[in-house]
């Protein structure tokens, strides 16, 4: 058996992959799905902030495969999002300009270039109850338990547990990246579109199918849960600069959320006596980009490991 600690996006997709392989997976996990930062994700997929190293490239690659077979289920709460990126400055050429899904418009005034990408927009609550279906259908469960020490789990274990993996993993480079998003209702905004030209005022807008998620801000190394009233006000002027269709949406909801920030994303095999652990987390605001191209590589590890 194999147990993942952890059930975000990160864990649970995990479980899935195994589970899929034919191995015996079940998640463990001490917080109610509604507490975790999966649940208040901006979660979209779309390519920007990815560089070309690999294999965090394939990983998201992978990614959009399998989100764009799942689009074609309502249930997923997986749909397609035409997603306007905004750059003040030309990036000049990138690695998945290339692709069939994104192309160069004209950019309007203030910026100096536009990308469009035909991505997807991931609605958290439903996805993350459909992948627990799934993974419920495929004989797994989801228990919830408190795990203060990796060696209190038997057997095989994945490490999905985020920031917890700061002890659980007594990884140091581990830090907590503060993301704020306001909610409004705006149901004539369809298309998403972002400006991180300024990675000190970022500003997206992404409509779901009964709201629209405006951000944000990403702080690294803050931990405070209590929602800014400044950003929020920040937040709300940004996204009408992008979006003037917001100018009669009023907030409905903010939230608040902590990434789990690293340098890269940890996703590897570590040996420890007779039994094998597996770490996926580290993911910053990637989590749901890199979700399944991170599982696979999970699933192949554990599973050749298992075959060795």
């Amino acid at each position: 058996m194999v147990t993942v600690v952890g059930s975000g996006v990160s864990g649970l997709t995990s479980a899935v992959a195994l589970r899929r392989a034919g191995v015996d997976a079940h998640v463990v996990t001490d917080r109610p799905v509604d507490e975790l930062v999966s649940w208040v994700a901006g979660a979209i997929w779309t390519i920007p902030g990815v560089t070309g190293e690999q294999p965090m490239a394939d990983w998201a690659l992978r990614t959009r495969e399998v989100f764009a077979e799942l689009a074609a289920d309502p249930s997923t709460s997986v749909r397609p999002l035409l997603h306007r990126s905004l750059h003040r400055d030309d990036p000049g050429p990138i690695w998945w300009e290339s692709t069939s899904w994104v192309e160069r418009r004209r950019a309007p005034a203030g910026y100096a270039a536009e990308l469009a990408i035909r991505g997807f927009v991931i609605e958290p609550p439903g996805y993350l109850a459909w992948l627990r279906r799934e993974l419920e259908s495929l004989g797994g469960t989801v228990t919830m338990r408190h795990v203060a020490s990796l060696d209190d789990v038997r057997g095989d274990v994945v490490n999905a547990t985020g920031l917890g993996a700061a002890q659980l993993a007594d990884d140091r480079g581990l830090e907590p990246i503060r993301g704020q998003v306001v909610v409004v209702q705006a149901p004539d905004v369809v298309d998403g579109i972002a400006d991180e030209s300024d990675p000190g005022r970022i500003s997206y807008v992404y409509p779901r199918s009964d709201e629209v998620v405006l951000g944000g801000t990403r702080q690294a190394g803050v931990a405070d849960l209590a929602v800014d009233p400044r950003e929020t006000e920040r937040i709300l002027t940004d996204a009408l600069a992008l979006e003037p269709r917001l100018r009669d949406a009023p907030p409905v909801d903010v939230r608040v959320g902590l990434r789990p920030g690293r340098d890269r994303p940890r996703v590897e095999l570590e040996h420890d006596g007779e039994r094998r652990i597996v770490h996926n987390y580290g993911h910053a605001g990637r989590g749901y980009l890199l979700s399944w191209g991170c599982a696979e590589q999970v699933r192949d590890l554990l599973v050749g490991a298992r075959r060795a």
